[in-house]
């Protein structure tokens, strides 16, 4: 049965009209530089995998695997990209090298992406958006935490314990869990894009079993995305949206301020600057940090907005505090306020 979604109350949603002749300013898609982020990002993480092959060495595969990971996480950034139609100007070309060289080595698809994040957008902390329904449904998703329980969820990730719930989460975005049933969880997934899909596995995986460092490819190709996906990227995703009070729109998701190390292994590419791409989605990542910045010199936006500093910070305020701490278990997210 299909839910729907509570109207906001009046007030809620946060007004644009001083910010529309900027947001059109900094809509502006850079295409050479995204090419060239794209190809720098592949370049890196084979060059970091040769390096290890050559050597052989464990510490050296630990170290590529390392390397490897946090371009995995630029590549997902670059798949949301690309599902805003933000990585190139040109939409076909936009959803087929988005699909070749970014989704379709994560295990994904643009399309399918696309279909479950709109809902996101235009349904946000409500029961019409699938994400938010994970969040009410899925325990590690409950906050606060006590330090005990954030301590265990952060081991059971790097351990892989729940990468289940990750893989079972996403598997909407995948097309081998589409491929038997297109329309298995509600989106389209056409025979042509089906058809691409397997011409590209064929190719890309018929090339690794080719080589000789097949074992050592695959490990290094798939390793590295197992870790950032289960932990990273889940570090990243409870965020945007855990946690928040969701009382009107500036505090329905969260911004938060990265560390340089933040973004290396967590938020590369602005990806963090989460409320501004909501707000706007149509500014591409160059951008959001002007963007932030002009969003400052509002006094409601400054007042009202939901900002963190760091992702260390983020983790601290989905704990309650010590005094507290026995009084308020873990929340199960509320239906979104009307």
């Amino acid at each position: 049965m299909e839910e729907v979604a509570k109207e906001r109350p009046p007030g809620y949603r946060y007004s644009r009209r001083g910010t529309l002749a900027l947001v059109r300013e900094l809509s502006v898609i850079d295409n050479r530089r995204n090419a060239l982020l794209l190809v720098l990002q592949w370049a890196i993480a084979i060059a970091a995998g040769a390096v290890a092959i050559h050597v052989d060495r464990i510490p050296v595969y630990l170290l590529a695997g390392f390397v490897i990971g946090s371009r995995i996480q630029c590549l997902a950034v670059m798949m949301h990209d690309a599902c805003h139609g933000m990585l190139f100007s040109n939409r076909r070309l936009n959803d087929l090298i988005g699909d070749i060289f970014v989704a379709y080595p994560l295990g994904f698809s643009i399309d399918l992406y696309r279909a479950n994040h709109m809902y996101h957008h235009r349904y946000t902390n409500t029961l019409r958006d699938r994400d938010y329904r994970v969040q009410r449904r899925d325990s590690d998703q409950h906050f606060p935490k006590s330090a005990a329980a954030m301590a265990w969820l952060l081991v059971r990730s790097v351990t892989g314990l729940n990468f289940y719930r990750m893989a079972r989460d996403s598997r909407v975005w995948a097309p081998f869990a589409n491929f038997h049933n297109p329309g298995r969880f509600g989106y389209d997934f056409s025979l042509g894009l089906r058809i691409r899909y397997v011409l590209w596995a064929l190719l890309f995986y018929g090339l690794i079993l080719l080589s000789p460092f097949r074992w050592k490819i695959l490990g290094l190709l798939l390793i590295p995305q197992f870790i950032w996906a289960n932990v990273f990227n889940r570090i990243r995703a409870m965020a945007e949206h855990n946690g928040v009070a969701d009382e009107r729109e500036l505090n329905g998701t969260r911004t938060v301020i990265p560390t340089l190390l933040d973004r290396f292994l967590i938020a590369p590419f602005n990806v963090s600057y989460h409320l501004e791409h909501h707000l706007f989605p149509s500014v591409p990542w160059p951008n959001l940090r002007r963007l932030h910045a002009h969003l400052m010199t509002d006094p409601t936006y400054a007042a009202d907005a939901h900002i963190t500093r760091g992702y260390w910070g983020m983790i601290r305020e989905l704990m309650p505090p010590r005094a507290s701490a026995g009084e308020s278990g873990p929340v199960v997210p509320s239906e979104a306020k009307s």
